[in-house]
C-alpha cells in the first residue's frame, strides 16, 4: 500500500509541474509577444507601419531560415554518424565471424601450444569485452532519432 501512496504522489507531483510549466510558457510566450509588438510599435512610429512590418517580416523569415538551415546541419552530421558507426559495427560483425571460423583451423595446426595459449587469449579477449560492454555512450542525447 505504501508503493501505491507513493506512486499517487509522485503523480500529483508531475502534474502539478506540468501545470505550472504550461502556465509559465503561457505566460512567456505572451510577454514576448507584446515586446514584439511594443517594438513593431516604436518602429512603426518612427518610419511608417509600412517599413515596420516590411522589416519585421524580413526579420522573421530571416530567423526562420538560420533555423532551418542549422537543422539540417545537424541532422546531416548525425546521419553521418549513424553511418560511420553502421560500418564500424558491420566491420566488427564480420572480423568476429572471421575470427570464430578460422579457430578451429588455428587450434588444429598450433599444437600443444595453441591447446593452452588459444583458449588463454579467448579468455582475456573475453574478459576485456565484458569490461568495456557496460561503457554508455558519451553522448547519448544525440541518438535520439525520433525528435527530429
Amino acid at each position: 500500500m505504501i508503493i501505491n501512496l507513493d506512486a499517487a504522489r509522485t503523480a500529483r507531483r508531475i502534474r502539478r509541474a506540468v501545470l505550472d510549466f504550461a502556465l509559465a510558457g503561457v505566460a512567456f510566450l505572451l510577454g514576448f509577444g507584446f515586446l514584439i509588438a511594443a517594438g513593431f510599435i516604436y518602429v512603426a512610429e518612427r518610419y511608417g507601419s509600412f517599413y515596420a512590418a516590411l522589416w519585421f517580416g524580413l526579420g522573421f523569415l530571416a530567423i526562420s531560415a538560420v533555423i532551418l538551415v542549422v537543422h539540417r546541419t545537424i541532422s546531416a552530421m548525425r546521419a553521418r554518424r549513424r553511418k560511420r558507426e553502421e560500418r564500424s559495427d558491420q566491420f566488427r560483425s564480420m572480423a568476429t565471424a572471421a575470427a570464430v571460423a578460422a579457430a578451429p583451423a588455428l587450434i588444429r595446426s598450433a599444437g600443444w601450444v595453441g591447446t593452452v595459449a588459444i583458449p588463454l587469449a579467448a579468455i582475456a579477449a573475453y574478459a576485456i569485452y565484458q569490461k568495456n560492454r557496460g561503457r554508455t555512450e558519451e553522448y547519448p542525447e544525440e541518438r535520439d532519432d525520433d525528435y527530429y
